[in-house]
């Protein structure tokens, strides 16, 4: 514990009160180098390794080279990394120190979003004739331009779905965990072994009808026209949640594909409003028949227990969730939007890093998917 701490003189003394630890300095001529001039070693007091003067700068130091290694190292590993040093920070201690190490390493989250026109040039120029664009919301030329949202897809994922995946993409949304939000929208397709492909995504303010129509100009702009429903690409057909802004957004700018709705989404509406499981097991019977005989037998049955229930999946378009309407032409009978769900799980924690961290995150995983 510091008695005094002046240009002139520096004294410290032991903070157990009895012990006769205690240290004094004192500058020499130059006014810059101190002197100890007496110095008590000895401890008559209990040795504490408790230390309750580390700050959160000085643990951010501490873990900086460890969080290189282990990026995603909690709050318990914080707490065992500094027994070490006699150190037992308090949460609100560790979360900062985390929060320090993590800007360190990755940037800082303003910081991410001056760097993205460079970061994008550069793909432009070593992976040409990819996609990628950014869009800033400036109202007059005296207000400095914001962020609004961006677009990327690689050249490799357009060759990818083109000529070795199925014409069956799944749109989805997740919401960023950043101290900004916005959601990240992708659309992602299967490949021949049926495992996901991711072939576009997005960063943008908010999940819209704004938002999904400028997504699908570029979808539509870097994958090539999709004017013939039997073409190179289709028959074509998308899968969402059954949002209403998804809907509109693909028939005014893909009109030719067919759609489908996750059954999973629609299950879940469904036994919000309808209690019981022998109802939800019956929903799923009718969904994943493969013939209009199984369908009708599935409704017939659910029609007897809650005429209301029969009401509410009649009114939905059976083209979009009973799997016995589909494109055979197709080859894909998925009723539900897992392939996008896998996705947000694949992703795991760069949801909630920098803007630049995440978009090169997901640039490498894309890399890796395709090399393997």
């Amino acid at each position: 514990m510091r008695l005094k701490n002046e240009k002139s003189k520096v004294t410290a003394v032991c903070g157990v009160e009895g012990c006769k630890w205690r240290i004094h300095a004192s500058p020499v001529a130059d006014s810059m180098t101190f002197m100890i001039k007496t110095y008590q070693g000895e401890h008559t007091c209990v040795m504490d390794r408790k230390n309750t003067e580390a700050t959160a700068d000085w643990i951010a130091k501490k873990l900086v080279p460890v969080m290189r290694i282990h990026p995603n190292m909690s709050t318990k590993g914080v707490e065992a990394k500094m027994i070490k040093y006699g150190v037992h920070p308090s949460k609100w201690q560790m979360y900062k120190a985390l929060t320090k190490a993590r800007n360190e390493i990755e940037g800082n989250h303003i910081e991410s979003y001056t760097k993205l026109p460079k970061y994008l040039e550069l793909i432009r120029k070593y992976n040409p004739q990819s996609i990628c664009k950014i869009h800033y919301d400036r109202p007059t030329l005296l207000v400095e331009p914001r962020f609004l949202r961006m677009f990327i897809s690689f050249k490799a994922q357009r060759s990818g779905f083109v000529e070795g995946c199925r014409p069956f993409v799944g749109f989805d949304g997740c919401f960023l965990k950043g101290p900004f939000g916005g959601v990240l929208l992708t659309a992602i397709t299967l490949d021949a072994n049926n495992s996901i492909f991711p072939i576009a995504f997005a960063v943008a303010e908010a999940e819209n009808k704004e938002t999904r129509s400028w997504f699908f100009h570029y979808f539509e702009e870097f994958l090539g026209s999709f004017t013939s429903e039997n073409g190179p690409h289709g028959p074509l057909t998308f899968m969402s949640d059954r949002q209403k802004g998804m809907n509109i957004a693909y028939e005014e700018k893909v009109p030719v594909a067919s759609g489908r709705h996750c059954c999973r989404r629609i299950c879940s509406n469904f036994k919000a409003q309808f209690l019981g499981i022998l109802l939800s097991n019956l929903f799923w019977r009718a969904a994943k028949s493969f013939d209009v005989a199984g369908h009708n037998e599935a409704m017939a049955s659910i029609k007897e227990l809650s005429v209301e229930a029969w009401k509410y999946l009649d009114k939905i378009s059976k083209t979009t969730w009973c799997r016995y309407t589909f494109n055979t032409g197709l080859k894909c009978d998925h009723v539900t939007n897992n392939c996008t769900e896998s996705f947000n799980a694949w992703i795991g924690e760069l949801r909630r890093k920098p803007i630049l961290t995440l978009v090169d995150g997901l640039r490498k995983k894309f890399m890796k998917k395709m090399h393997k």
